[in-house]
């Protein structure tokens, strides 16, 4: 649930790992930005463009309210992402994840070579922003979508738009347990497939 709410909001896994049930309206169908989960330390946003609300589409909130239904953790009060190790006191690690499940995930499915060093929540954000920017979508709705301070650093995220679409494909492909399609006409092969479920 986690890599899916990133991948579609473009929240920085700080954010993510912040978040708190409290911070979802369910009836405005936003995502209140109000703390930073880093180095293990709850802090402030990044910046003041980082507090803008994230919109929330109705089959997220569908996916949301799920997690909730799943989680032991679904207090107001409680973190949506939980270390469950740590009884849900404080939010999982996300180099942790990025180390025990992203990275596997994206080697298997052949995305990034094993001695790629850089690779993380990071790349679903800015493969997001080149995927909608790829697709005609205005800039400007992209860099408020993104809560960016101005709209040149979101097109900085912009290069190599084709290859950036492959790779995402191949990502979601795999990392997907009910991926529709096969990536470049190949075959799916369940077997290879690796299965993450937040925790």
């Amino acid at each position: 649930m986690l890599v899916i709410l990133v991948a579609v909001t473009a929240i920085r896994i700080g954010e993510a790992l912040g978040l708190m049930w409290s911070d979802i309206d369910w009836k405005k169908l936003k995502i209140n930005i109000r703390r930073d989960w880093v180095d293990g330390q709850l802090g402030r946003p990044k910046s003041r463009a980082s507090k803008a609300a994230v919109e929330m589409h109705e089959t997220l909130a569908a996916l949301l309210e799920g997690w909730r239904r799943e989680t032991p953790y679904s207090k107001d009060s409680d973190f949506l992402f939980p270390s469950f190790k740590l009884h849900g006191k404080q939010p999982r690690l996300g180099s942790m994840i990025v180390q025990d499940y992203i990275r596997p995930a994206a080697i298997a499915a052949g995305v990034i070579p094993e001695d790629c060093r850089r690779f993380g929540f990071h790349n679903l954000r800015h493969g997001l922003s080149k995927f909608l920017i790829g697709n005609g979508h205005d800039p400007m709705v992209v860099q408020r979508m993104l809560r960016q301070s101005n709209v040149d650093m979101t097109m900085h995220y912009v290069h190599n738009i084709g290859k950036a679409r492959n790779a995402q494909a191949q990502f979601i492909e795999r990392f997907l347990p009910n991926g529709s399609t096969a990536c470049d006409g190949e075959e799916r092969n369940d077997e290879k497939r690796v299965q993450v479920r937040a925790q």
